[in-house]
């Protein structure tokens, strides 16, 4: 029940997990699913009773779907054929770029670009079901109307989690976790730290950061890269810092989600080379934490940084690039500064409160086009 009076019921993928994910006065409906072999972490549903049982039991006024792929057209069915109720669909994957990631590793564009038409159609088939269609950034609302999305197509940024705007870490606390993090990966106590949070899988580019940190450890010995998240190529990556002989690059794996603040704030800046991103929540994380954010001029990234204001925006695929934007920030430490405090304010707009009167929004147009 929400603080406005409105319910809701969340169905999802069964997963394995050790502690099933719960949330406080919503029912959950978990169906049937199985991973996808080629892309680790992610599950498709399969149609079953439980699917079924929901849809009958609970009285829906409107279904928000949140995918194009089987669970989604489960809701498209369950809006058209049972309830007879507004559909309300989000896009917030790009799809053609991602559809070479399946398949391709580090050669993925070559890929996507073969898949392109297929995949558009594809993604006019089914989302022009929709009553009203919702994405996070102004570049894929663009995006979706010149490639022939027939309904309102609106940009709704994603929120973050209210963990990131309740952070209050004390200077004391956050030197005791510094002084921890520093001794659990053996990184220098006197070692500046750069960050980078997310999944660690090929479409998020490790491979240019990478590629180019050979040459920043050479001029400041005392850098830490550290890359937060866990993800299908974790040991790719790992190899590849192997084989480049990188000395200050730090891999933690999976990170608890009430712990992130204080990675971000132990690091001076993040950086993101994924070109990939819809919104790029992470990017959002960071400048939360009043750290600016290095990332590429394309996709959701470039609707959120704005460059040398609250972060940095470099041409995607450009190693050199990359390395130029991280030396800048590197040798301005002063401008760090000033940036993170614009990133501070710039997070606000993804805050909760934003967010849900902008859907709220969404949802009254989809009755209004719905019983029009």
């Amino acid at each position: 029940m929400s603080k406005e009076g409105h319910e809701f019921v969340l169905v999802t993928p069964k997963l394995k997990e050790r502690t099933p994910y719960k949330m406080k006065g919503v029912p959950i409906v978990r169906i049937r699913s199985f991973p996808i072999p080629n892309y680790p972490g992610y599950n498709l549903a399969l149609i079953d009773s439980e699917f079924n049982r929901a849809m009958k039991k609970y009285d829906l006024d409107i279904i928000h779907s949140h995918g194009p792929f089987s669970a989604g057209w489960y809701a498209l069915f369950a809006a058209k054929s049972l309830k007879k109720c507004p559909l309300v669909n989000t896009y917030h994957t790009d799809l053609v770029k991602y559809s070479g990631h399946l398949v391709g590793g580090f050669q993925a564009e070559k890929f996507s670009k073969g898949f392109a038409g297929a995949v558009w159609w594809f993604i006019n088939r089914y989302y022009n079901q929709s009553d009203v269609v919702v994405t996070p950034s102004k570049t894929l609302q663009h995006d979706l109307i010149a490639h022939g999305l027939k309904p309102p197509v609106y940009s709704l940024p994603n929120m973050i989690s209210e963990v990131f705007f309740n952070a209050k870490i004390s200077k004391t606390e956050l030197e005791e976790f510094d002084s921890s993090l520093r001794q659990k990966y053996s990184i220098p106590e006197n070692n500046r730290i750069i960050t980078y949070c997310g999944r660690v899988s090929f479409e998020k580019k490790l491979e240019i950061v990478l590629d180019g940190y050979k040459d920043i450890e050479k001029r400041h010995k005392d850098v830490t890269l550290l890359i937060i998240g866990d993800g299908p190529h974790l040991k790719a990556y790992k190899k590849q810092a192997e084989n480049l002989d990188l000395k200050n690059v730090v891999f933690t794996g999976f990170v608890a989600h009430s712990k992130l603040p204080h990675y971000y704030q132990v690091g001076e800046f993040m950086v993101t080379p994924s070109d990939t991103e819809t919104q790029g929540l992470t990017v959002i994380e960071s400048m939360s934490q009043s750290r600016p954010v290095i990332g590429v001029n394309e996709g959701g990234v470039k609707d959120y940084i704005e460059h040398k204001k609250n972060g940095l925006l470099v041409e995607s695929n450009n190693v050199e690039a990359f390395q130029e934007a991280i030396l800048y920030c590197l040798d301005n430490p002063s401008e760090i500064l000033k940036m993170g405090k614009i990133a501070k304010t710039s997070a606000l707009k993804c805050s909760p409160e934003g967010f849900t009167s902008k859907l709220k929004r969404a949802f009254d147009i989809a009755f209004e086009r719905h019983d029009g």
